[in-house]
């Protein structure tokens, strides 16, 4: 999907507040209603854009957060990764590089229901080879309103091949 000029005004007003509504987004730059209900929905299904609450796991009493480094059998990589992303709580997954062939971060409410994830889930799955856990004790920045238009303004480059 290519983003254009009103896409990136749009994603960038919505990163400045994810709840204005299509009206007044739509006034703010001279656009229909319509119009930006249909850039939103485009952006939203070309998984452009999600639109979602965020909250702080610790304030709504899930008290353990954990960082799990994986060691997965080469052959059995995508196998193991589909089987992950199956594990409600597991919230990130990602592929890496270095020591470890994948990250998981699971959010749960206790202790208990981490060592379960990690003995009666994890463990059984055929093509992990090893984990370590690290325990979040504090969260000090958790940042989900960035956009890449503020990156690139920010290093003056370009995105998309367009100079900013």
């Amino acid at each position: 999907m290519q983003i254009d000029e009103l896409d990136r005004k749009i994603l960038q007003r919505l990163k400045d507040n994810g709840r204005i509504s299509f009206v007044t987004l739509a006034d703010e730059l001279g656009v229909s209603e319509g119009t930006i209900r249909k850039r939103v929905r485009k952006l939203e299904e070309n998984e452009v854009l999600n639109i979602t609450g965020v909250t702080d796991p610790f304030k709504i009493g899930l008290d353990t957060v954990a960082f799990i480094w994986l060691k997965i059998e080469r052959s059995r990589l995508e196998s193991v990764i589909n089987e992950l992303s199956q594990i409600e709580q597991i919230r990130y997954l990602v592929i890496t590089t270095g020591t470890y062939d994948a990250v998981a971060m699971a959010v749960l409410p206790n202790r208990e229901r981490l060592i379960q994830l990690l003995n009666k889930q994890l463990g059984q799955i055929p093509g992990v080879q090893g984990t370590e856990t690290s325990i979040v004790l504090e969260i000090h920045k958790q940042v989900y309103d960035w956009s890449p238009f503020d990156q690139d303004a920010q290093l003056g480059g370009e995105v998309d091949g367009t100079s900013s």
